[in-house]
């Protein structure tokens, strides 16, 4: 079984010019983004970073229902909660973690492929994956989900993966740092989730087939995203967005 960094889920205000003024503070990092690009209902819409096959889902709730959008996520949203809402780890074998998952209590919902209704409404938009989400990790309100692809499907989305960094040599999202409440259950949740992971008192270190998740104390949530370089002696610089730090 694979684990992988896939996406991040970002929450923002509707406000556009917040999101013009992040594509100006990406740009000298060599890390494209068209804000005005994405998919999205009249409730919500969201906006891709493309890094690689990795990338930022910067999403803005449009109306009170959210339009399709998940409705855990809607809600949470409207409590004024904006950052990153979930890291999406990727999966070849979902079902089996899915069972895995239910054996160590961890209480998974799903898998279920994700759908929304598109054109006004007229039709339901089935898209090529699978997810499975999890509570949050205990004392924070990050989530850690799985998403599985269907074969082939990533290739076939490639075309429409642009604006990409990879074209200015940022060539995909290496590792995280997670700072976070450590509560008296978060340990253990993570030592659920990752059995792989080197379990120390406050700090837990996952090993994944792209890279690492670092989880260290801290009183809020804060996640450092480390870019990797095609030359990595050429190191840029870094741009902080709500409770986001992205480093190439």
């Amino acid at each position: 079984m694979t684990l992988t960094l896939d996406h991040f889920v970002v929450h923002m205000d509707n406000d556009p010019a917040r999101l013009h003024a992040l594509k100006d503070e990406l740009a000298p990092l060599g890390i494209p983004f068209e804000p005005n690009r994405g998919k999205g209902t009249k409730g919500f819409k969201a906006a891709n970073i493309w890094i690689g096959r990795q990338y930022f889902e910067i999403v803005r709730i449009l109306r009170p229902d959210g339009g399709g959008w998940v409705p855990a996520w809607v809600a949470r949203h409207q409590r004024g909660v904006r950052g990153l809402y979930c890291i999406f780890l990727k999966t070849d074998r979902l079902d089996d973690l899915a069972a895995r998952l239910r054996e160590a209590g961890l209480a998974p919902a799903g898998p279920e492929r994700i759908s929304y209704r598109a054109f006004f409404g007229l039709f339901r938009k089935s898209m090529p994956w699978r997810v499975l989400y999890l509570p949050p990790v205990p004392g924070t309100d990050l989530e850690i989900s799985f998403i599985e692809y269907d074969p082939g499907s990533q290739d076939a989305f490639k075309p429409y993966m642009v604006p990409n960094a990879d074209e200015n040599g940022v060539v995909g999202v290496s590792s995280a740092t997670v700072r976070m409440p450590f509560s008296s259950e978060a340990r253990p949740f993570l030592a659920k989730l990752f059995p792989d992971a080197a379990v120390e008192p406050d700090v837990v270190t996952a090993p994944l087939d792209n890279g690492r998740l670092h989880f260290t104390p801290g009183e809020n949530v804060h996640v450092a995203l480390d870019a990797g370089l095609a030359a990595p002696n050429q190191r840029r610089g870094s741009v902080t967005f709500e409770n986001v730090t992205l480093q190439a």
